[in-house]
């Protein structure tokens, strides 16, 4: 499954309720660890397809940022279904892995 671009409110809204398990990715350009957390999140989407995966450009899409209480990019959020159940910031690969496998297993 491929990384699905959420270019405004009304798409992470359908995103979320069409998905039982998904991840929300909260990046920028502009943002160094974005760039280094990005390939790895795209492998995680083909790694694991039980799980959607989101990407939400702050500047693009401020209205959902400022939904989401975005203080710091990159933000991952996890969903069952339209529940977050885990939100937290920065690149770290083994923390986003381990909530990945920790939500197919629900």
């Amino acid at each position: 499954m491929a990384v699905v671009n959420l270019s405004d409110e009304s798409k992470v809204e359908q995103f979320s309720s069409q998905n039982s398990k998904s991840v929300l990715y909260f990046t920028a350009t502009w943002c160094p660890p974005c760039k280094v957390i990005k390939p790895v999140y795209e492998k995680m989407s083909e790694k694991h397809p039980t799980v959607a995966f989101g990407k939400v450009d702050v500047d693009e899409n401020s209205d959902s940022a400022a939904n989401f209480e975005i203080s710091a990019v990159p933000t991952f959020i996890v969903f069952d279904g339209k529940t977050p159940i885990e939100k937290f910031s920065g690149a770290d690969a083994g923390l986003l892995e381990k909530h990945v496998v920790d939500l197919e297993g629900r």
